[in-house]
């Protein structure tokens, strides 16, 4: 094996080492592609939202999102530790309902 050549894109690999490090960064680039294109989750589909994406996808202000969500009897708004979830279909019901908020 010491011996052997590949040709990939026109760099010729002559040792071990250097097989064996040409093979770990094929792998590593495979597991990096996958790893984002199956956890990527778009907007549309998500069920709770960060305060920044609730923002984004209704045009409210984060400030005024935090503001609606801090009472203790809020109905759109899940803690986790201490992050804060935007729970989209109950907030859509809210602000839908509103006259102004």
């Amino acid at each position: 094996m010491k011996n052997s050549m590949i040709y990939e894109s026109e760099t010729r690999v002559t040792s071990t080492t250097g097989l064996m490090f040409m093979a770990a960064e094929l792998m590593r680039e495979q597991y990096d592609s996958k790893a984002h294109s199956e956890t990527k989750v778009e907007l549309k589909d998500k069920k709770l939202l960060s305060v920044e994406e609730a923002a984004e996808l209704f045009g409210i202000g984060r400030g005024k999102i935090r503001e609606l969500s801090d009472s203790e009897d809020c109905k759109f708004v899940i803690w986790i530790g201490a992050h804060r979830k935007i729970k989209r279909d109950a907030f859509e019901q809210f602000v839908m309902q509103q006259y102004s908020l």
